[in-house]
């Protein structure tokens, strides 16, 4: 019996095979408060510690981890580095022996393709698996994977260059959460200032208000097993007193305690102690539950299932065996009943009453019922055959055989299904200040008018989500199995199973992608969620999933035929990566050719990493040009990169209009900085994406210029001084050679729609041949020039629906993230006083 397999797993540096991915595991163990690692799990394990040092285990490990394709470091001992690292905690292994395998939790997060979404995305899958998920408290193993934390943080084994900022994702499965929740509870609110924090939590169908096993099952557990003496049920009932599974169920299952009663008393562990990592807001909590909310208990039978199977001689009953489980509503009702009879033998009955009404509760489910009645079926079977006789032996000699006739009295499965994680719970509910499993809130809630990305103090999470009207399964009577798989036993797949795990993990994704963005600067931490999520989006909108999730984490790609590189003459296309040297300033480095036009929308991408460098600020720009060697060029949005040495992906989503790419298929890569030494790699066009054409923030001040606004100058050649016109103060701009130019750098995209025209002030007998426009967009190229040979002020006033092309801006709107001044001949000057919205 497993109702407790999910999706989700690791452990020295063993290579792992597999069809997509390298992989690594190893194991932790804790030495006298000094955790080590090793490419084994066993004891006496040769292992290192944190600064790399050699130690021994005495005991097994406590856990095992796998990297999934994690990035190359040679600097690090075992050669790797994390970026950006999202744990995947696995479940409750409900077995004797709880042989359960790494390979086997990949192997159920590949059925949805998470680890290929989490790469596409940029993070570092690791998959964690407890020794013991039973036999072990939820708190001794939270305590360990907090520890595991810790050294995963600073160590000399594993590099994690970028720690502070990226810090730690958990996603606990099912019991996986609670430990999840707790340990990073723990190491969080712990940890040093330096340390890698946790960013985001979550969980899914995780109980962290209880569980539910059925009362009748556990009373027949305990039946079977401590008075008819069955071995089969004494160790399933071992198990299910141990503490990692009675700490999860609401129904009492300590050994020797024969009511089975719900207790949600503070001594118990998840209604005590771990409300502090409940309550904890040193990280954000999203939880989302696999039970739907129509605020009433589905309809179910009376009675689970019915046996009763007897052998019998000339009528009289020589041997008897019965079973029932119902979900009983009243004290007086009797939850279930057994007897065993063997004559001369045994006789043994229990019929124990209460209510059982959290069978029933809404929630995902598990099939409980089904599970037993095939189990005492076949039990019953083995015991009273169909052919069952008994040959009396006095001093060995066969002197007589009887036979018996044996028959089914009672033979039916009524009801396969009862609740296992109760929505409530899964949800961490919270009902007139008191957890909602202790009142019929749980019972009641239904997702009418409900605050599902904004619960207040109706949870202790950020977010939560259930299977409401927006979700694929919500018409189903009874909601669906807990973390459920989409692959039936003949290789088919579900549909309405795989759909409704996509919109769990759509509902993930979508909230980590808010928590990412900095709405300071208007980006993602992680570049990588550009153009599959937006911050505005509601996470129960379905339509707004990326097509990375709902394919199962396959990225439509497509590599360019055609690259060159202008500091690296001698790279191509073909080769892997290209290195140069780049000197300061605003410097053209590679030409990139698509063949065709650029889709709208589509997303260019390219990894770069920059080492020795002569100053601490690089950004890089894209253009699209029509041609070659440029000409009517679209300017994209500046993105900083990182001169920490590590590759970086830098990406540029494509105008979304509709016709506004036509006739681009050329991308000049910019970048600017005071010097380095850069390698580029993987560019490539992402086709698989999503629109979001969020409007940008008005722009602060309608003065442009003079402002604090950095004046960006593109060639050593050109001077730029301060000069007098009559009593006003006035920029000059002296440009040597043609094409040259200047730009205001605007620090980000900003919009101006509340503004109609542009306002630029200049000294008439300048500025003849000087063009001005926003970005350095194909359209609205306006030349200051009138032919005028006074020394007099001139107002121009340009209206911007001539000089912003809102075929390329975000929301079609006024918005750019600079303003340009070019000469279009050489020895050009243009002196400026000031240039105003209005």
């Amino acid at each position: 019996m497993k109702p407790f397999a999910h999706l989700v797993s690791a452990a020295c540096i063993a290579l792992v095979s597999g069809a997509h991915a390298t992989s690594y595991d190893l194991h932790l163990f804790n030495v006298i408060n000094n955790p080590c690692i090793s490419t084994s799990g066993n004891r006496f394990s040769p292992c290192f510690t944190n600064d790399g040092q050699p130690n021994i285990s005495t005991a097994p490990a406590r856990v095992r981890f796998r990297v999934i394709d994690p990035v190359v470091d040679e600097a690090a001992a075992y050669k790797i580095a994390l970026s950006r690292p999202f744990f995947i905690i696995d479940g409750i292994h409900l077995s004797t022996d709880e042989a359960r395998t790494l390979d086997q939790l990949e192997e159920e997060t590949q059925a949805f393709g998470i680890p290929d979404i989490l790469r596409n995305l940029g993070y570092t899958p690791v998959l964690v698996q407890f020794a013991q998920t039973v036999r072990t408290s939820l708190q001794a193993n939270a305590k360990t994977l907090a520890s595991l934390l810790a050294f995963l943080s600073d160590n000399a084994l594993i590099s994690f260059p970028n720690r502070r900022e990226d810090g730690f994702v958990v996603l606990g499965i099912s019991q996986g959460g609670i430990i999840g929740r707790y340990g990073a509870y723990l190491y969080d609110s712990s940890r040093k200032a330096t340390d890698a924090p946790v960013r985001f939590y979550a969980s899914l169908d995780s109980p962290h208000q209880g569980a539910v096993m059925p009362r009748g099952l556990i009373s027949t557990i305990d039946f079977w097993a401590n008075k008819a003496g069955v071995a089969s049920a004494e160790a399933f009932y071992d198990l299910i007193s141990s503490p990692g599974a009675r700490d999860l169920l609401l129904y009492d299952t300590q050994a020797g305690n024969d009511t089975y009663e719900v207790k949600t008393g503070k001594e118990r562990f998840l209604f005590g102690e771990y409300r502090k990592a409940a309550n904890y807001k040193g990280f954000p909590a999203v939880l989302l539950a696999q039970g739907q909310m129509k605020g009433k208990e589905p309809q179910h039978a009376s009675v689970y299932y019915s046996l009763n199977r007897s052998a019998r001689r000339d009528g009289e009953v020589w041997g008897h065996a019965e079973s029932s489980m119902r979900p009983s509503s009243k004290e007086s009702e009797s939850f279930s009943h057994n007897h065993v009879y063997e004559y001369l033998s045994s006789n043994e009955t229990a019929d124990p009453t209460g209510k059982a009404q959290l069978d029933f509760i809404q929630g995902s489910t598990y099939p409980f019922a089904r599970t037993m009645y095939k189990s005492l079926r076949e039990g019953m079977l083995e015991a009273i055959p169909d052919d069952l006789s008994y040959t009396i032996k006095p001093f060995g000699l066969a002197l007589y055989t009887i036979k018996f006739t044996n028959a089914w009295e009672e033979d039916s499965l009524y009801q396969g299904f009862s609740t296992f994680i109760p929505t409530a719970s899964a949800m961490d509910l919270q009902c007139g200040g008191d957890l909602s499993i202790r009142s019929n809130c749980a019972a009641s809630t239904t997702y009418e008018g409900f605050p599902f990305e904004n619960p207040g103090n109706r949870s202790t999470a950020k977010a939560v989500y259930a299977v409401d009207p927006t979700h694929p399964r919500y018409s189903e009577p009874i909601s669906g199995r807990h973390i459920e798989s989409p692959v039936n036993k003949d290789g088919s797949v579900d549909s309405t199973v795989l759909k409704g795990m996509q919109t769990e993990i759509w509902r993930l994704f979508c909230e980590l992608a808010k928590v990412d963005y900095n709405s300071a600067n208007g980006e993602f931490r992680n570049v990588k969620l550009t153009g599959m999520f937006s911050p505005t989006t509601s996470c129960m909108d379905r339509s707004a999933m990326p097509e990375l999730i709902a394919n199962g984490g396959v990225l439509q790609t497509k590599k360019f035929g055609y690259i060159r590189y202008d500091y690296n003459s001698g790279a191509t296309e073909n080769d892997a990566e290209a290195t140069f040297t780049l000197p300061s300033g605003w410097q053209r480095v590679a030409l990139v050719d698509n063949a065709k036009d650029v889709p709208e929308g589509a997303i260019f991408e390219t990894e770069i990493r920059a080492t020795n460098p002569k100053g601490n600020w690089m950004k890089a720009e894209l253009l699209l040009t029509p041609g070659r060697n440029g000409g009517g060029q679209v300017q994209l949005d500046e993105v900083k990169v990182p001169q920490d040495g590590f590759f970086h992906t830098i990406r540029w989503q494509m105008p979304t209009a509709k016709g506004a790419m036509a006739k681009y298929r050329w991308f000049r890569l910019v970048l600017n900085s005071n010097g380095a030494t850069i390698t580029m790699r993987r560019p490539r066009l992402l086709t698989t994406f999503k629109t979001f054409d969020k409007k940008p923030a008005g722009i602060a001040s309608a003065s442009l210029f003079p402002s604090s606004y950095k004046t960006v100058n593109w060639n050593a050649s050109t001077t730029i001084k301060q000069v007098k016109i009559g009593n006003e103060s006035a920029t000059e701009f002296a440009f040597k050679e043609r094409y040259a130019g200047i730009h205001l750098d605007f620090e980000g995209t900003f919009s101006f729609d509340n503004y109609k025209e542009l306002n630029v002030e200049y000294l008439g007998s300048t500025c003849r041949n000087s063009e001005i426009y926003f970005g350095t967009n194909s359209h609205g190229k306006v030349n200051l020039g009138n032919n005028s040979m006074q020394n007099a002020i001139v107002n121009k006033v340009l209206p911007l629906r001539d000089i912003v092309n809102t075929d390329v801006t975000a929301g079609n709107g006024f918005s750019a993230s600079r303003l340009t001044l070019q000469a279009l001949s050489a020895n050009e000057t243009c002196t400026i006083r000031s240039i105003k919205l209005q």
